[in-house]
């Protein structure tokens, strides 16, 4: 009888690359590397990796997009704060002083955008800045873009992305449309009543922390003190960054579920993995942005961007006589009172008051 033959596995090019399997408890178990260089001594090869997948599939896919199109690993990774510092140099090199002021403001408009790595910054992270920009004018908004132009062709001529997604920004009839809204109480109230709802969950807690959409979304464990009851933590300027914001009873339930599940999820060090997960993946703004939407649709509630909640949590704790101090030390403003980056228990105590006297 003929013995069956082993079924053999073709070997990838030289300098292809490859996927290995990294284990069965990781989430993410396989990996697409490249070879970089061989080391002589060990008699092994030098890689860099270029992700890691849920399958093969989608390993090998990687890699295959990769050959067809190779792009710069380090540069993939850089900040869209650290491209524009890169991009503007020749960009703004011969400008006015008035026009460099303006492009300057206009980056700061797109301090949601700063800490992002921008391989994964697309249509919809960019429209968002554009839709909530505070400057409202068609100038105000066209130099905003002109970052992104700058920010992104810069990107693309250096092998950092493959797509320029700036192109696809629209501004047309933006500096029309409506003023900023805050939820009602009623809405807020429809919100709790649908609290099992995981876009709810997320609506509250930015409505009772006073987080950005970017910020809430990139806070990792390591920033939540259950004990303490806080997260340590924030964005954008030099007062909102690693801010204290007290955790309000009523939203506690849903930070613990968020930080239980990130802990169950199992995969890599514990304290640097993310709060706002779902099915131990990381939500991305644009996965978050369309089903907030749809969620405010289905409950009736009025039109509002996930911007308004934080407008929202500034115009509640006004309204129940919050101190201005603390109110500005919450939501990351400036405030000459408080500028240490050290806090002590007693104005803990005085942070938590203040975001309970939200009902």
């Amino acid at each position: 009888m003929e013995k069956k033959r082993k079924k053999r596995t073709l070997r990838n090019p030289n300098g292809f690359g490859g996927v290995v399997f990294l284990g069965k408890n990781r989430r993410r178990p396989y990996g697409a590397r490249i070879t970089t260089g061989y080391n002589y001594e060990t008699g092994s090869g030098k890689y860099r990796y270029l992700g890691y997948y849920e399958t093969r599939m989608e390993a090998v896919k990687a890699l295959v997009d990769y050959n067809l199109r190779p792009y710069n690993l380090e540069g993939r990774n850089k900040t869209f704060e650290e491209v524009y510092a890169l991009a503007s140099v020749k960009a703004f090199k011969n400008a006015s002083p008035q026009k460099v002021a303006s492009y300057t403001a206009a980056f700061k408009a797109c301090s949601a955008l700063h800490g992002m790595k921008i391989s994964r910054i697309k249509t919809a992270e960019l429209q968002d800045v554009i839709d909530n920009a505070e400057a409202r004018s068609k100038s105000s908004l066209n130099n905003i873009k002109i970052i992104f132009h700058v920010v992104f062709k810069y990107a693309v001529q250096n092998d950092y992305i493959e797509k320029d997604y700036s192109q696809y920004v629209d501004i047309d009839d933006v500096s029309a449309s409506r003023t900023k809204s805050i939820f009602t109480d009623n809405e807020i109230g429809v919100l709790w009543e649908n609290k099992d709802s995981l876009y709810c969950r997320l609506t509250l807690i930015l409505i009772y922390t006073g987080f950005r959409i970017s910020e809430l979304l990139s806070v990792k464990l390591e920033n939540v003190n259950l004990g303490e009851g806080y997260i340590q933590h924030g964005l954008k300027t030099k007062n909102g960054k690693n801010r204290v914001v007290p955790i309000h009873h009523r939203i506690m339930p849903f930070v613990e579920r968020f930080y239980n599940a990130s802990v169950m999820s199992g995969e890599g060090d514990v304290s640097s993995r993310y709060l706002i997960t779902d099915g131990g993946k990381p939500l991305k703004y644009s996965v978050v942005k369309k089903n907030f939407e749809s969620m405010l649709k289905e409950l009736g509630i009025g039109e509002h961007t996930m911007h308004e909640c934080r407008h929202t949590t500034a115009s509640l704790l006004a309204r129940y006589n919050g101190k201005d101090v603390y109110i500005k030390k919450i939501l990351g403003h400036s405030a000459q009172d408080l500028t240490k980056d050290v806090y002590t228990h007693a104005e803990l105590a005085d942070l938590k008051n203040t975001i309970e006297l939200i009902p």
